[in-house]
């Protein structure tokens, strides 16, 4: 079991939609002890829930649509989001890690858990990060390893 896991949600191929992969990236160099885990998510948020199943706390970072500034940093505990499942899926391929992490409490874990989103600013096919966002993704990693640390310590 993972003290700490981070989840970076995303497509790669979708420009800003892909953030959550690219700051995993980032804090794999930083080189974190044995009890944190960096896991890329990916877009198939169903295989989250075994994952999901596995953390004491857990950090997800996603692209967040909250109507802010392109490059706007948010950070909330899951729970504050007020994010609600989409009662309309048709395919596992539709499912967002909401609808895993709710999975995931029907089988009886519930790990703390906070979100660090970032604004986008494009989402269309490109594997680049826009202009805004990529400025943003340094302060983004920042802010992810202090969490980090501070769930360390707890």
């Amino acid at each position: 079991m993972s003290k700490v896991m981070v989840v970076g949600i995303g497509n790669l191929i979708m420009q800003d939609d892909g953030v959550g992969v690219h700051a995993i990236k980032a804090l794999e160099e930083l080189g974190f002890p044995k009890e944190v885990e960096l896991i890329d998510g990916g877009t198939n948020s169903y295989d989250l829930i075994e994952e999901f199943c596995r953390a004491e706390q857990l950090i997800i970072v996603d692209a967040m649509h909250a109507g802010g500034v392109p490059g706007t940093i948010y950070r909330a505990p899951l729970d504050e989001l007020g994010l609600q499942s989409v009662e309309t899926i048709t395919s596992l391929h539709e499912m967002h890690f909401v609808e895993a992490m709710k999975m995931t409490r029907m089988l009886g874990y519930d790990p703390p858990t906070i979100v660090f989103g970032i604004e986008p600013a494009e989402v269309a096919v490109g594997m680049d990060l826009s202009p805004q966002v990529a400025k943003k993704l340094p302060r983004l990693i920042e802010l992810m390893q202090e969490e980090i640390l501070k769930l360390l310590q707890e």
